[in-house]
């Protein structure tokens, strides 16, 4: 997600330190760990909604599909008994 290293993470953790104090860090952790992980859910909740809406979508553009397809062949294909070719006779011959 982020390119965070070993060494940002370190200079971050001294800063944090500096400003809130050994005595606060260890909640302020705990905080945020908290507050990332329920970012982290709703970003994932987000995600599964999105695909499931597009896959919805994907079903049923794939159901109405059929039907056009039939809809253009009826148009394409003979309908009369007048339309359709000759049959031949049992030499093959028409």
């Amino acid at each position: 997600m982020f390119d965070i290293g070993f060494w940002e993470l370190l200079l971050i953790a001294i800063v944090a330190l500096v400003v809130v104090g050994p005595e606060r860090l260890p909640k302020l952790v705990r905080v945020t760990g908290l507050w990332v992980g329920k970012a982290n859910a709703s970003l994932q909740a987000v995600r599964s909604e999105i695909s499931r809406e597009l896959r919805a979508e994907e079903l049923k553009q794939t159901l109405n599909k059929p039907i056009e397809d039939i809809a253009e062949l009826q148009s394409i294909l003979p309908t009369k008994e007048t339309d359709k070719p000759e049959s031949k006779d049992d030499n093959g011959k028409g």
